[in-house]
């Protein structure tokens, strides 16, 4: 317990809230900028039956971009470890289930499932494969 209530939560939420924001933009900004019938197209991908695969893949990405960022994030002397990394998926998770809850259009982040848990998962311990040691 006590490990986990010296976190660097102030870095964990930081590099969530910033990993989410950018998901966001770029989510928000490819609905803008696609022409209505290549999301038509894309939306016909991301449904049945390939729908969990792509919506694994796009929450693996986002677990990726968030050890990433927290890479950037943490102070120099503050080593990531397998408690941080946990950490970070915590606030991933509470971020995108935040994120699911506003009505925020876009083609490639959806609703929160549990399929949402297991991407994040493998792409946070995936990148932080160094840290894991």
């Amino acid at each position: 317990m006590y490990q986990f209530k010296v976190l660097p939560w102030q870095q964990l939420i930081n590099a969530s809230v910033i990993t989410l924001v950018l998901a966001s933009v770029i989510d928000y900004g490819l609905t803008l900028i696609l022409p209505a019938s290549s999301q038509v197209q894309i939306e016909a991908v991301l449904g049945p039956p390939w729908g969990l695969l792509s919506s694994a893949a796009i929450d693996m990405a986002i677990g990726i971009l968030g050890v990433i960022i927290l890479e950037r994030v943490m102070e120099p002397r503050r080593r990531i470890q397998v408690s941080t990394l946990w950490g970070l998926v915590l606030c991933l998770l509470i971020a995108l289930a935040l994120r699911a809850s506003l009505p925020i259009p876009g083609l490639f982040l959806g609703p929160f499932h549990q399929i949402t848990i297991v991407g994040l998962l493998l792409g946070v311990f995936s990148k932080g494969q160094q840290y894991r040691r």
